[in-house]
C-alpha cells in the first residue's frame, strides 16, 4: 500500500568502486559487497535506522530522524576508518554519505520523490569520506549534537532551484572499546628471516601470518586492529574466544612453518581491557600490558620456530572454572625477574601474576 510521509534518507556509496570491480574475482567482489552490507546495516540498526535497498555498491536507509541518521553517518565513517587503520588511502575502503528530509512516497518496500532524487544528486557531489545534507535536513538537525559547515550552493541535475548543501564536522574524537582480550602477537625471529630471505619468500611468510589471523578472527569474532611489520594487534570481546583463537593460530602456524621449513614461530601476549582509537592510531596502558606479555613470552621460551602465549592474571580470573583454567600454568615471579632484559618491567612483573598457556 503506497503512503506519502516526511522521511529523512539516508544514501551511501563505495568510492572508487569500478576501479576495485576490475581487480577483484567474482568470489571477492561478492564477499565484500556482502560484508559491507552487513555493516551499513549493523550501523543504521543500532541508531534506529533501517535498510530500504541496496543497488550494487550504493545502499539507501530511513531514520527516524536527522540526527540519528548523521550519528550513523559518522559512526560509519569512523568505524571504516578504524577498521582500516593499518591500510593506505589506495587500499582500504572509503564511503561518501548523503542525507536529505523530505515528503517520500514509500510503495512496495521501496522509496519514490523529488527527496529521493535530491539525495542521489547530493551523493553525487559529496566527496570520499565526507557527510553532506540538504537544506531540510540541516535545518531540522540538532546543532547541539552534530557539528556542521556551509558547503555552497549547488545547482543539481534535475532540481529546479539550487541547494544550499551543509558537511558534518566530524570530530576526530577518542573511542574507547571496552573490555576486551587484547593479543599482541609476534614473528619470532623475522629480522633474520627477512635479511637473509627474497622479498618473494617474506611475503610468502606475511601473507599466510595475515590470512591465519583474519580466519580466527572471522571464526571467534576478533578484530585485527593494527599491523605493523610482522607485529599485530587483535581484540576478542571475551577471553575464552581470544584463548581458543590463539590455540587454532597456533596449531595451524605450528604445521605451516614445519612443513615449509620457516623457523618464525609465535609470540603472543594477551592481555584484558580497554584500548583508545584517535584517527589511525590505537593506543592505551592495557595494550603495554599486552606488548609487555609478548616480550615475555620470548624469554619463557627461547628459539625461534616455538610458538609461546603469556597471559594476564585478568584472562585467568575470566575463565576460572571452564577448560582453560587449567591449560594456564602460574610462572614463578623470581625466575622471570632473574631474566628481565628490560628493567622498567621490574614493578610489573613484580606485583602481577602471569600465565604461560598450552596452546601451542
Amino acid at each position: 500500500m503506497a503512503n506519502l510521509r516526511s522521511t529523512v534518507i539516508v544514501k551511501t556509496d563505495i568510492c572508487g568502486y569500478t576501479a576495485r570491480v576490475k581487480k577483484l574475482s567474482q568470489s571477492d567482489l561478492s564477499s565484500l559487497l556482502n560484508d559491507h552490507k552487513n555493516f551499513i546495516s549493523d550501523i543504521s540498526t543500532r541508531n534506529e535506522g533501517s535498510v530500504i535497498k541496496g543497488e550494487g555498491d550504493s545502499f539507501w536507509m530511513i531514520f527516524p530522524s536527522v540526527t540519528a541518521a548523521a550519528m550513523a553517518a559518522i559512526e560509519m565513517q569512523q568505524e571504516l576508518r578504524a577498521e582500516q587503520s593499518s591500510k593506505s588511502n589506495d587500499e582500504r575502503l572509503a564511503i561518501r554519505v548523503s542525507i536529505t528530509l523530505g515528503d517520500v512516497l514509500h510503495q512496495d518496500k521501496d522509496i519514490f520523490g523529488d527527496t529521493v532524487n535530491l539525495t542521489a544528486r547530493i551523493e553525487s557531489v559529496t566527496p570520499q569520506d565526507e557527510i553532506y545534507l540538504s537544506q531540510a535536513a540541516w535545518l531540522a538537525l540538532n546543532k547541539a549534537e552534530v557539528q556542521t559547515s556551509f558547503v555552497n550552493e549547488f545547482s543539481l541535475k534535475g532540481m529546479s532551484e539550487p541547494e544550499k548543501v551543509y558537511k558534518v564536522d566530524q570530530s576526530h574524537k577518542t573511542r574507547i572499546v571496552e573490555n576486551q582480550a587484547i593479543i599482541k602477537a609476534d614473528l619470532r625471529g623475522f629480522i633474520a628471516y627477512q635479511e637473509s630471505n627474497s622479498i618473494r619468500d617474506v611475503e610468502y611468510l606475511l601473507t599466510n601470518f595475515d590470512t591465519f589471523e583474519k580466519n580466527v578472527c572471522e571464526e571467534y569474532g576478533g578484530t585485527i586492529r593494527s599491523i605493523v611489520g610482522d607485529s599485530h594487534l587483535l581484540t576478542f570481546p571475551e577471553a575464552h574466544a581470544a584463548l581458543a583463537a590463539m590455540e587454532s593460530l597456533c596449531e595451524n602456524w605450528k604445521l605451516f612453518i614445519h612443513g615449509n621449513q620457516i623457523p618464525c614461530g609465535l609470540s603472543v601476549g594477551v592481555a584484558k581491557g580497554n584500548l583508545y582509537i584517535f584517527r589511525s592510531c590505537t593506543y592505551g596502558k592495557d595494550i603495554n600490558i599486552a606488548d609487555r606479555l609478548e616480550d615475555l613470552s620470548k624469554i619463557v621460551s627461547p628459539g625461534t620456530e616455538k610458538n609461546s602465549v603469556i597471559v594476564s592474571d585478568q584472562i585467568k580470573r575470566e575463565v576460572s572454572g571452564s577448560k582453560w583454567e587449567y591449560k594456564l600454568i602460574k610462572l614463578d615471579k623470581n625466575a622471570i625477574l632473574d631474566n628481565l632484559l628490560d628493567y622498567s618491567q621490574f614493578d610489573f612483573f613484580k606485583e602481577n601474576d602471569v600465565y604461560r598457556c598450552l596452546v601451542a
